[in-house]
């Protein structure tokens, strides 16, 4: 597939890399040579220096009928007019346009109807973050079927009933429904399990529930935390913003923020919401504040270093839990779980959902898992995948990279068995480790 990306950023860039591993036709357009440096070599990437709105450019990118238009800059009106551009000069296939905030949301929506997908990083930033709120103990949460089916991670401890245990055992512990365990990270291998395998201890553990029932199926994992009250936000920015605004109804909420000018506007715009002007990463200033009481503390500053920084400095203070956004890859090989609880990473939160835009066949979402090691796709079983229909689970033939734990009837949502039967219209949730894995089944059963 022939894809053109305006902006080579921390966003664009890592989609770029991402979409390009799949033997796609990446062009990338910047009018910034220092994005464009870092992918420059990599195999597969055309880049351009100059305007992304530019009909010249994008011309000379090859943006026809035929091609996907990611309109991915940090400038919301270079990313509407390409879009607009691109659809009425160039007749784009398809145009997925980000917006970074909810300024331009609904006039976008009326001026450029033909843009496939309007996508705000900052705001499914703060939807996971707030989901987490909502469930102590929880590492990721990731919806599929509107939401009803939850995808969770959580750590197996020693306090969990089922550690030690093996999986099949725990339809004894919750007998009034049902739950599927499709994939467990140990000892940094992303694993496929069978009801045989046995939960240790410090495996990082996925399970399939309805919302309702996370707080059931996590406590076989672990002791149940307390539910949080006291939430810290370092960083005014838009994603700090937003998520205080989302959740000071629901919790005591402090933001901080150093910069004189960002406190003043964020007090202007929330109202209710407690505004310091600090800095988050001093020791004394967090003592002050009463960090030992606080249940979470967020770290969503433009900066990754000083989320690192300020995250470990209120975690050695007393802090219960903390929350940290890191978009450079390399630190996630450099903080652990041991020293940061829960680390966002937007680049995986934004590439996962403009991927359902590049996969084959009808597919209405995706979720790369574990740094990319595995994704979780929801596919539709409609004219692309006739061959599933009518076929059981285990005529399918899974092996140990691929599983469908669950799926979604109408409104009903379905654990899968052995001899669940595929229906028309059914939405299947797949577990696979690789794009090859799901390559192999598309082309099994389209």
């Amino acid at each position: 597939m022939k894809i053109i990306i305006l902006g080579g950023g921390s966003i664009g860039g890592s989609v770029a890399k991402e979409l390009s591993s799949e033997e796609n036709d990446v062009v990338v357009i910047d009018n910034n040579d220092e994005n464009l440096e870092p992918i420059k070599s990599v195999e597969g990437i055309q880049t351009l220096h100059g305007n992304g709105s530019s009909p010249k450019l994008l011309e000379k990118a090859g943006l026809d009928e035929s091609s996907l238009l990611l309109c991915l800059t940090d400038s919301e009106e270079t990313n509407l007019l390409a879009s607009l551009i691109g659809k009425e000069k160039f007749n784009a296939g398809r145009i997925v346009c980000r917006l970074k905030g909810s300024e331009y949301k609904k006039i976008a929506e009326e001026i450029i109807p033909f843009v496939d997908f309007f996508i705000n990083p900052e705001d499914l930033i703060t939807e996971e973050i707030k989901n987490l709120l909502h469930h102590p103990g929880a590492l990721e949460i990731l919806d599929f079927a509107e939401g009803k089916i939850k995808l969770v991670s959580v750590y197996a401890k020693e306090s969990g009933v089922l550690v030690g245990r093996q999986i099949k055992e725990l339809k004894d512990d919750l007998p009034e429904y049902e739950t599927r365990i499709p994939a467990l990270y140990r000892d940094e291998e992303l694993l496929i399990p069978t009801g045989e395998t046995i939960i240790n201890e410090g495996d990082e553990v996925f399970f399939i529930a309805d919302e309702k029932h996370i707080e059931d199926v996590t406590k076989e994992l672990q002791k149940l935390e307390s539910q949080y009250k006291n939430v810290y936000i370092a960083g005014a920015g838009n994603i700090g913003k937003s998520l205080a605004k989302k959740i000071n109804d629901e919790f005591n909420t402090k933001l901080i923020e150093k910069n004189i000018e960002q406190c003043e506007q964020a007090s202007e715009e929330l109202d209710g919401v407690l505004v310091l002007n600090a800095d988050a990463a001093d020791k004394d200033f967090l003592a002050s504040e009463g960090i030992e009481d606080c249940d979470v503390f967020v770290a969503v500053t433009q900066d990754d270093e000083s989320n690192v920084l300020c995250s470990l400095m209120s975690k050695k203070l007393g802090s219960k839990k903390t929350i940290t956004i890191i978009n450079k890859e390399a630190y996630f090989d450099i903080v652990g779980k041991n020293e940061l609880d829960i680390i966002i990473s937007p680049v995986q939160i934004t590439v996962s959902h403009v991927l359902k835009y590049i996969r084959k066949g009808s597919v209405s979402n995706v979720h790369k898992v574990k740094k990319g090691m595995a994704e979780a796709i929801e596919i539709i079983v409609d004219s692309s995948y006739q061959n599933l229909k009518g076929k059981l689970i285990s005529d399918l033939r899974l092996d140990e990279n691929i599983n469908i734990p669950a799926l979604k009837r109408g409104e009903s949502v379905l654990m899968a068995h052995s001899d669940t039967e595929i229906h028309d219209e059914d939405h299947l949730i797949v577990f696979y480790k690789d794009k090859e894995v799901i390559d192999n089944f598309y082309n099994t059963f389209r």
